[in-house]
């Protein structure tokens, strides 16, 4: 898993206001039309032509509710109860408005009851109070439409929200790795110049001419590589023989390497530079303190689903033991290559890894790093 932005989930476009508002007026229309269309007697006298007085009610109801929606986002941001109560006193009005218009196009249309007439003619069966007939039945119709609005508009903010965090969480760790990664390369980069300065007062041009094309080639390689990327390990072999040439260059025969790399294990990906610091330990506090005979080992393969990495020496420092284990967090207070290398497998592979250091045999130091297997 490698960490760029074509990994990243994008939430679902949220629909149009407009297209779902007019769909759902639709839908009511339709429902009812349906539902009234199989209505026998005296009630619907028009058949599948009830449709028409459904539209106009619909269309109606569509536009009385289009202010709600202007309503609602002001009071977006108030608490609960008080929206509740918003919620519930804007659905009733537009209920009180809409039911007896409602009422005057159905009757008209559908029973041919004319209320105007009525009303003109002092009809003794005509009340007022009959145009807010189903008023309940209209109230819960826009409390359906205001509870669908929150519910759609609370889904889409709740996903762009998470997306938005996800998106932070993203930023940081992926900042936090090149933080991390960037440390190698100043902490390196003063040691190999130090040995070049060294190599030119002593007048030995030559080597430090060669030292200069390695570390050139080596920076080029470490900088084209983004520090967000996990590589093959046969690549970040590459790279540690580049450096492995640099340091050779500084002492002679004084160190010799040996790599035991199984071939399934070379194309499993693993974080640029991991091993490169380790290396560098090795040669800083064994290697440069022994006259003759460094050894560095290292070793990488496969185990079940862990790629097991290994990087020892054969330092001066006596052996507690072999396979005894050495107080990490204790080292790691110490150095930057160390401490480095755990806070990016934290980062990395969180409680999916393992770093351990022991005591190797006969002396010196032997660093295991194990991670989850991942293909290339």
């Amino acid at each position: 898993m490698s960490y760029h932005r074509s990994d990243q989930v994008s939430h679902p476009q949220k629909p149009s206001f407009w297209l779902l508002h007019w769909l759902g007026w639709l839908c009511y229309i339709l429902i009812f039309t349906l539902d009234n269309t199989f209505l026998v007697g005296s009630y619907n006298q028009m058949g599948a032509k009830v449709w028409l007085p459904l539209f106009f009610v619909g269309a109606i109801a569509a536009i009385l509710t289009i202010p709600l929606r202007y309503l609602y986002q002001r009071c977006w941001r108030l608490s609960s109860l008080k929206l509740f109560v918003i919620i519930v006193l804007a659905s009733l009005l537009i209920a009180l408005l809409w039911t007896p218009i409602k009422n005057i196009i159905l009757w008209k249309m559908v029973e041919n009851y004319d209320v105007f007439a009525a009303y003109d003619s002092n009809d003794n069966d005509f009340s007022v109070l009959m145009l807010f007939m189903t008023v309940s039945y209209s109230f819960f119709i826009i409390l359906a439409w205001s509870g669908l609005y929150f519910s759609i508009n609370f889904y889409f903010r709740l996903t762009t929200e998470k997306e938005q965090h996800l998106a932070a969480q993203r930023l940081s760790h992926n900042a936090q790795i090149r933080m991390l990664r960037y440390q190698i390369n100043p902490h390196f980069l003063f040691n190999t110049l130090n040995a070049i300065s060294t190599l030119v007062l002593k007048g030995n041009k030559e080597k430090a001419n060669g030292m200069l094309a390695r570390l050139s080639t080596f920076l080029r390689y470490s900088l084209d590589n983004d520090p967000e990327k996990k590589i093959p390990l046969y690549q970040e072999l590459k790279a540690l023989m580049l450096y492995l040439e640099i340091e050779k260059t500084r002492f002679d025969d004084r160190l010799s390497v040996n790599f035991k790399v199984e071939a399934e294990a070379e194309t499993l990906l693993v974080p640029s530079l991991i091993l490169q610091p380790l290396v560098e330990n090795c040669i800083k506090y064994a290697i440069s303190n022994m006259v003759k005979d460094g050894r560095i080992d290292i070793v990488a393969k496969r185990v079940n689903n862990l790629l097991h990495m290994e990087v020892a020496d054969n330092g001066p420092k006596a052996s507690i033991g072999e396979d005894s284990k050495v107080n990490v967090s204790k080292l790691t207070r110490a150095g930057v290559g160390l401490r480095n290398i755990c806070e990016r497998l934290e980062v990395l592979y969180p409680e999916r890894h393992h770093f351990d250091i022991y005591h190797n045999s006969p002396q010196g130091f032997r660093v295991v790093i194990e991670i989850p297997v991942e293909e290339n």
